[in-house]
């Protein structure tokens, strides 16, 4: 653990965070994001909610353990919906929403899209479907400045820093209530071509953990092998594994070119 128990995905984006006056952090479990983040002086106040009572019991204690009582406030919320019919009490210029699946996340940021558009950026810590946060991301107006990876207890975690680039955007999924909303996502990445596909599932940004991105790619193309190996060739899943393969080789040889790493012969061991 870091300073503040905070865990190496956690530091990353507190590492990443850029000053501002007031965070939410939603999801805030702990509490130990936002602490950090006001004592370091990078957040001026901040405003932690959590779903569950537990956490953010947690959390308060943690809060008036560091003698932050007037800096930090706490709210139980279903993301920002208890907040919703307050937007102009609550001048958020950043927010943290970490730990959880990434449709979760995508739901947070759909119901309370008032409050994302006019942030000056927010960052993301999301475990699973992250393609799809991805094509809902840019589909709504939103731009992906920078993403990196952490590698904690043998698992991979990316986070994103992402600012509002287009409020028209909003409108693509103006027809669309959140239950019908990760159907259309999966169904835009379904009909992808193998180049949108690699831009969704493995982007490669300059100042990325280059050691990281790597590892993660090398780690995945072993799993998906080792999958087909066991699969018969005519089993439902084989095109969508093969398909799946196809786009982590793409993106390791695009890595490797981009790198400027393609004579290191020891890359990888397939």
């Amino acid at each position: 653990m870091n300073r503040y128990n905070l865990s190496k995905r956690l530091d990353k984006v507190a590492n990443l965070a850029e000053p501002a006056a007031f965070l939410v952090d939603i999801g805030c479990d702990h509490g130990f994001l936002a602490i950090d983040l006001v004592r370091s002086g990078k957040i001026k106040k901040a405003l932690c909610t959590d779903i569950n009572e537990g956490p953010l019991k947690r959390a308060k204690e943690h809060i008036k353990e560091y003698c932050l009582e007037g800096s930090i406030d706490t709210c139980l919320s279903d993301g920002l919906l208890a907040i919703k019919d307050q937007a102009d009490k609550y001048e958020f210029d950043t927010a943290t929403i970490c730990g959880m699946g990434g449709l979760m996340g995508v739901k947070i940021i759909f119901e309370a899209d008032v409050f994302f558009r006019r942030m000056k950026c927010f960052y993301l810590q999301l475990q699973s479907d992250i393609e799809l946060v991805r094509i809902f991301l840019e589909k709504s107006g939103y731009e992906i400045l920078f993403e990196d990876m952490v590698l904690e207890d043998s698992k991979y975690y990316t986070v994103m820093k992402v600012r509002n680039k287009d409020d028209l955007g909003r409108m693509y999924f103006e027809d669309t209530d959140y239950d019908s909303l990760p159907y259309r996502l999966k169904e835009i990445y379904d009909s992808l071509d193998m180049t949108e596909c690699l831009k969704y599932k493995y982007p490669y940004y300059d100042g990325m953990d280059k050691e990281i991105y790597e590892s993660f790619l090398v780690f995945l193309i072993n799993k998906y092998e080792k999958i087909r190996s066991y699969l018969p060739d005519d089993s439902d899943r084989m095109p969508v594994i093969k398909k799946e393969l196809e786009v982590m080789n793409i993106a390791y040889k695009d890595y490797l070119i981009n790198t400027g790493e393609t004579d290191n012969e020891s890359q990888r061991d397939l």
